[in-house]
């Protein structure tokens, strides 16, 4: 039984890890349990409890053959349940009785690269599918999306019009089904090309809204953006009981 000492020093650890990794970009990767030991003095099964309590809390994610990957604070969205599926933009808008469109600004297939391999489990120059979109509530514009899924997952994405179908309804035609995504929401400035596209003054204040989405083994189907004017958004969130 582990004593009450030894679970303080875990939580001890827990909160070290997580102060040393806070100001890290979403889902970026974090040292092993061996150079974690190094670097904060403890024992290796001190670090993996502290790791375990990280992940229970939705801290990190860690995969197998991987490594561990800081997630920081996520919304989490459940899939499981058909009903709910795809809680997306035009579900949760149209819901409301409200009008949502895409404008497809581009479709193209390139080389995952940097920080986005590792977020979507693949090796670096892995071909991916990268929609970008300009997403309409009502005719006004409410968001610029990026979504980026490994082409090997479903090649035919590249032949579909995506200004009339939905990103995740087309998987789910071609047997890929999404079961829960992490959702992180933070406010950053305007670049000058985003500040265009949702017709905002340079450097306002935007929600840039960063979603991975798994399928029910585990498996990244898609790692996608959005931002959205700071003034203009809104959040839904659902959470459900477990018995």
């Amino acid at each position: 039984m582990t004593s009450k000492k030894q679970q303080r020093l875990h939580e001890k650890i827990r909160d070290a890890i997580e102060r040393q990794f806070a100001d890290l970009a979403y889902f970026s990767p974090i040292p092993g349990e061996r150079e974690l030991c190094q670097q904060l003095g403890v024992s290796r099964p001190t670090v993996r409890k502290a790791l375990e309590l990280l992940e229970a809390e939705n801290k990190i994610v860690r995969m197998q053959g991987r490594g561990s990957f800081y997630t920081g604070e996520k919304i989490p969205v459940d899939y499981s349940e058909v009903e709910t599926r795809g809680f997306g933009l035009a579900q949760m808008f149209s819901a409301e009785g409200r009008v949502t469109r895409s404008t497809v600004l581009q479709q193209v297939v390139e080389p995952a690269r940097g920080n986005l391999a590792a977020m979507l489990g693949v090796a670096a120059e892995t071909l991916v599918f990268h929609l970008k979109r300009l997403r309409y509530v009502d005719e006004h514009i409410y968001a610029v999306t990026d979504d980026y899924i490994p082409l090997a997952l479903c090649p035919e994405l590249m032949h579909v019009d995506f200004t009339s179908s939905g990103l995740l309804r087309t998987l789910e035609a071609h047997g890929i089904r999404p079961y829960a995504e992490d959702k992180t929401i933070e406010v950053i400035h305007a670049a000058p090309e985003i500040a265009l596209y949702l017709k905002v003054e340079e450097q306002a204040p935007i929600f840039v809204t960063r979603i991975l989405t798994t399928d029910r083994t585990g498996r990244v189907i898609q790692y996608a953006t959005a931002k959205a004017d700071a003034f203009r958004s809104r959040f839904r969130v659902r959470s459900t009981a477990k018995e």
